[in-house]
Parts: C-alpha cells; structure tokens; sequence
C-alpha cells in the first residue's frame, strides 16, 4: 500500500513538472524567457508565455529541453556589487545614500548592502527601479 503512495506522489510530482514550454535554442544561465528563445508544444495556448513572463533561467538550457519554473528565477534586478541607492522613508523623512550590493536580488526580494558612507550593513528589500528601502 505504501508503494503505491509513493509511486502515486512521485507521478504527480513528473506531471507538476511537465512542461509544454520548450526552448527553441540556447538559452544561457541568466537570460529571460521569450517568445523568441521559447516555444510552446502539445498544443497549449499562448497564455502559457505569460507564466514564465519576466522570468530568467538557472542554468542554460538547451534546445528542445522543457522549461519549468524549477529552472526559471524572477529577472534580477540587482546584482553583486552593483551601486543602489538606499532610502530610508518615515512619514515625510526620505533619507537617500548610496550603497554596494553584497548578492543578488529580484523585485522585492531581500538584499544585504554596504553603506558607502558609513561603511554599515545595511538589510532592504529591492523595488521595481532597483534601489533598496531600509526600515
């Protein structure tokens, strides 16, 4: 009975990961997926591009291999010692600095800065134009 549990999971677990996104060519770790580097197979409709919109690989993937969202990450939009401009808001207090970032980080992912100024670590979230809120 057990087995069969587990075989039971275990194909659910190969259809989650069923992908009927392709790439059409090369994609290189860290590219976006695109229409132009993607295409659909077993006759899914275009809405299946708007899963993976602004999304980028892990890791290259080749011609005819699937697409899933366990190879794909949110686009980064800083990066390991990129400048950001770090603000601080509180009501009408708006403290900007700049800063270095010490990883990478997506839309409001979380990312450790070094303060230029002071020389601190400073924790934030990324937004959309790529600087950093500190609270």
């Amino acid at each position: 009975m057990i087995a069969l549990v587990a075989l039971g999971l275990s194909a659910v677990a190969v259809f989650a990961d069923a992908s009927s996104l392709v790439a059409a060519e090369v994609i290189p770790a860290g590219d976006g997926v695109t229409v132009a580097n993607a295409e659909l197979r077993d006759g899914d409709g275009p809405e299946v591009y708007d899963l993976y919109a602004g999304r980028e690989v892990r890791r290259t993937v080749y011609a005819g291999q699937p697409i899933t969202l366990e190879n794909t990450r949110s686009a980064r939009l800083v990066t390991r010692n990129q400048v950001v401009t770090i603000r601080y808001i509180s009501g009408p207090l708006e403290i900007s600095t700049s800063g270095r970032a010490m990883g990478d980080a997506a839309l409001n992912e979380t990312v450790s800065v070094l303060n230029l100024q002071s020389r601190q670590m400073v924790q934030g979230v990324v937004k959309a134009d790529g600087w950093v809120l500190v609270q």
